[in-house]
């Protein structure tokens, strides 16, 4: 997704906040254990190998997809995430999906992020409106009434 998020870390944890649905992610130095309720975005801890952070999450429901294709996971998924500074603002991102009621075999995906370093590089507001995809499609769907206006 395009939209930016900041990395936070200190000495007992790390905060990831990202700008698309004002979503944080806090992400301990420890195995938290059983998680306390159903979540989304399940429960992370982290550890330094060298100068690589990895973190490991596992516990997130099934109710999240990886695209907006559909492609889904089950809430048996762990995810091992492995960030390492690759430059003055470059971060070499990836990570590793194991589902085991989903995929044959564990798969990685590689990328590399860009700091913003410009005087506007700041997280913005993100406004999440509901339906939006049936207000602005609607009318594309089979057999959708046309409620738009006529245009004179």
């Amino acid at each position: 997704m395009p939209f930016p998020f900041q990395i936070l870390h200190g000495d007992k944890e790390i905060l990831i906040v990202h700008e698309y649905a004002g979503a944080a992610r806090s992400i301990g130095y420890e195995d938290p254990g059983e998680p306390p309720a159903d979540s989304w975005m399940g429960q992370s801890w982290a550890k330094w190998d060298g100068d690589a952070l990895v973190i490991t999450t596992r516990d997130q429901n099934d109710q999240t997809w990886f695209d907006r294709a559909g492609n889904f996971h089950s809430d048996k998924m762990t995810v091992v995430e492995r960030i390492e500074r690759i430059g003055p603002h470059h971060l070499d991102y990836q990570a590793e999906i194991n589902d085991p009621e989903v995929f044959t075999r564990s798969w990685r995906m590689r990328m590399t992020l860009y700091e913003r370093i410009g005087k506007d590089a700041r997280l913005g507001q993100f406004k999440c409106v509901e339906f939006v995809e049936e207000l602005l499609y609607g009318h594309l769907r089979k057999g959708a009434a046309d409620t738009r206006e006529s245009q004179p």
